[in-house]
């Protein structure tokens, strides 16, 4: 008997149609009590988060028992002739689905408005092929499942499956991978009658930690996919089975009915799979069919639209489409036409495989590291359109192609045409009238560098005094004599910091007029774990070696390179961070930058160079030929239109791009090595050099470090409020702030 009897399977009580009805309102009650807690209790809900998590692991735990068990239990038992027969009958549909929605999501990307400059360029000889490769082609099966490669698992299988419809007894091999799915579902049967706690659980976790500005700007990428994966999910493939077998639309909706609430209640597209197969047979059986291998046919379908038919992971193309527009990276013509394959093929798997896909694809096209984390954001919310269209995909996929094996499918142009001619009116309706709209929902483009601020926390408690440059300075400043030490720092209860303002993001003003970067907030910790105060000195960088040596500050910011002459002069931290070497040119000429030979080639191009030694030495020597304006510093370029780039480092250049629309940061391949930054202090000074290298290496075992390069180097500015809201203390006041 196969496992995809369903008559057999559901007399456990949790699989019929009456109980799932009931689970979908204890797990929506669930849900909304997860709600009502998380608002209650804010981040403390979170402590709730590791029950969530035991409950999706429970659910995925089986996944690739149950398909590994499913594909060689349902090929293997094939005749060669009949395996021949299916592959001939189906493979067309499976392709049919995959053009359909991957057309339908570049359609839908036209809602997203086309970039204008990108903010960065990163040149990069690797092409990505051997990750690809690794992902598809199994060269060690233990290693692909433990990296989740999805479809190297399953090429594996498929391949092992049709080897042995020619292999003599096995049966005893057979009925074991039976048991193995059976088990399975038995195990899912289990861990689905917890659903409401685990839910409950995953819903309060989020509700209680993410706030608005998690999902800001990805708002209208969210509602472009859940929009259309429902219309997708329930009216345009439905519509297309009814045009192509016989099967009306309400009895097939009706069928799928617990198919769809179990899966989007545990959001898991495999529990739905013997639901769909019930569905199948009692379809097939109306045809009047009775074929002995009608279970395997109908089993070895299903398990091959399991890895094959999640239509919903095919979100990814549109998130990259996005992408496009949100980080304004254009691509070219070859990657565009690249990027729908390379999706499909990437996306062949679990929904959980789509986060490897997108680890791939922006390899692939040099996406930016925040990349990966706005998809997991966004996952919180498209889960449920993503479950939703994978599900109606395993049912498009597994009926069509079972009527096409029995000789069933029975055209019906007049419902073909108004499903195709429908589907694609009702998604250009929906995509012009987004269009339209949209501009409400879009994200700018420009990170609010300029807005970006200093943790509250960070500041509290710390006094502090800038001095702005031109500003007047005490005479105890001009005519210091004493040596720096960590114990003249405690005793005078002053930590005196040197800083040039015009290094974004080390070290920079604000619109506010606030002295804030990396460097800053660093500086901010440091003297508040020393329990001193600040005051920030400015400097010019033609004095920087002198202003040291006459003990003008104790220690100098401001994203400082090190360079064998500070070495030589000065006593320095260990480099604290390494950015590329990049030019900051403007969005109109950035592709013409790519390579050393084509930056070195534009002789034309006037640079601006501001008064640092390292770059201006480095401009001279790189490009002696272009005509050269020196600025005070970079954020002079916006008002200089005649100036057409500069050499800077690419973590510098990139905060710069990204708050100053028309500018991109260009990495050229093969243009040196990285720059290194260090914390300088005066000659004399190497105690201070030595505690501050044992403190940065604390923080960054702390994981301070990690936060503030979130912060300066990522661009992902905090919320302002330490606490998220909640009930019990912004109403109550049960809890102090």
């Amino acid at each position: 008997m196969s496992i995809f009897n369903i008559r057999k399977l559901t007399n456990d009580p949790s699989m019929t149609k009456q109980n799932t009805g009931k689970l979908a309102i204890r797990v929506l009650i669930g849900a909304l009590a997860g709600i009502l807690v998380g608002i209650t209790i804010g981040e403390y809900a979170t402590y709730l988060g590791f029950l969530g998590k035991a409950y999706a692991q429970l659910l995925a735990m089986c996944v690739y028992p149950y398909l590994i068990a499913s594909l060689l239990h349902g090929l293997g038992k094939l005749d060669t002739k009949t395996a021949r027969h299916l592959a001939g009958r189906s493979w067309y549909i499976f392709v049919f689905s995959w053009i359909i929605v991957l057309a339908a999501m570049m359609v839908l990307s036209l809602v997203f408005p086309r970039p204008s400059e990108p903010i960065e360029i990163v040149a990069n000889s690797q092409s990505g092929q051997m990750d690809f490769l690794s992902l598809i082609i199994p060269e060690n099966f233990f290693g692909d499942i433990s990296k989740n490669y999805v479809p190297a698992v399953v090429v594996f299988t498929i391949f092992y499956g049709i080897a042995m419809q020619r292999i003599p007894h096995k049966a005893t091999f057979l009925e074991i991978m039976e048991q193995v799915k059976a088990s399975s579902l038995t195990i899912w049967n289990w861990v689905v009658i917890v659903a409401p706690i685990g839910v409950f659980a995953l819903f309060a976790s989020a509700a209680g930690s993410m706030s608005i500005k998690e999902i800001e700007g990805l708002l209208l990428y969210i509602i472009v996919f859940l929009s259309g994966a429902a219309l997708f999910a329930f009216w345009i493939l439905p519509m297309l089975i009814t045009a192509l077998a016989p099967v009306k639309y309400q009895e097939l909706m009706r069928e799928l009915n617990g198919a769809f609430v179990l899966s989007l209640v545990t959001t898991l597209s495999v529990v739905s799979l013997p639901i769909i197969a019930q569905a199948i047979e009692k379809f097939i059986k109306e045809q009047a069919i009775r074929d002995e291998k009608m279970q395997d046919v109908i089993g070895t379908n299903i398990s091959l639209a399991y890895p094959f038919a999640q239509l919903g992971n095919l979100k990814a193309l549109l998130f990259f489409y996005f992408c496009s527009f949100y980080f304004q990276i254009d691509y070219s013509a070859i990657e565009s036409l690249m990027l729908p394959p390379l999706t499909l093929l990437s996306t062949i798997g679990t929904p959980s495989g789509t986060v490897n896909a997108v680890t791939f694809l922006c390899g692939v096209y040099h996406m930016p590291p925040t990349t990966e984390d706005l998809y997991v954001t966004t996952t919180t919310f498209t889960r449920y359109g993503q479950v939703a269209l994978s599900v109606m995909g395993f049912t498009f996929t597994a009926l069509l192609s079972t009527f096409s094996f029995y000789g069933k499918l029975k055209l019906n142009p007049r419902k073909l045409i108004a499903a195709l001619g429908g589907g694609l009116i009702l998604v250009l309706v929906f995509t012009w009238t987004l269009r339209l709209l949209g501009p409400g929902l879009f994200q700018s483009r420009n990170l609010p560098y300029l807005n970006f601020t200093l943790s509250p926390e960070l500041k509290k408690n710390v006094g502090s005094l800038v001095y702005r440059p031109g500003q007047t300075l005490p005479a105890s400043i001009n005519d210091s004599a004493s040596q720096s030490s960590i114990g003249e720092i405690r005793k005078t209860g002053t930590l005196k910091v040197g800083y040039n303002p015009g290094i974004i993001p080390f070290c920079y003003f604000n619109e506010s007029g606030e002295l804030v970067g990396y460097d800053v907030a660093f500086m901010y910790k440091f003297a508040k774990d020393m329990n001193v105060r600040l005051e920030f000195i400015p400097f010019d960088w033609k004095t920087l070696e002198n202003d040291l040596v006459s003990n003008k500050f104790d220690v100098a910011i401001g994203g400082i390179y090190v360079t064998s002459h500070r070495l030589q002069l000065l006593n320095a931290t260990k480099p604290y961070y390494e950015s590329p070497f990049a030019i900051l040119a403007r969005g109109t000429i950035s592709q013409g930058l790519t390579t050393r030979e084509k930056a070195l080639s534009k002789t034309s191009f006037k640079i601006g160079v501001f008064d640092s030694p390292v770059l201006e030495g480095l401009t001279n020597s790189m490009f002696p030929d272009n005509p050269k304006v020196e600025v005070i510093n970079y954020f002079e370029m916006a008002k200089r239109p005649d100036i057409d780039m500069a050499l800077w480092t690419f973590v510098q250049a990139k905060a710069y791009a990204r708050s100053h629309p028309g500018y991109t940061a260009v990495v050229p391949s093969d243009f040196g090595s990285p720059f290194l930054f260090a914390y300088y202090t005066p000659p004399g000074a190497g105690q201070i050099v030595h505690y501050l290298d044992y403190w940065l290496e604390l923080k960054r075992t702390e994981g301070f470090s990690a936060e503030q390069e979130k912060q300066w180097m990522d661009g992902i500015q905090p919320g302002s409020a330490t606490h998220r809201w909640c009930l019990i203390r912004d109403v109550f006041h049960w809890l102090k702030p």
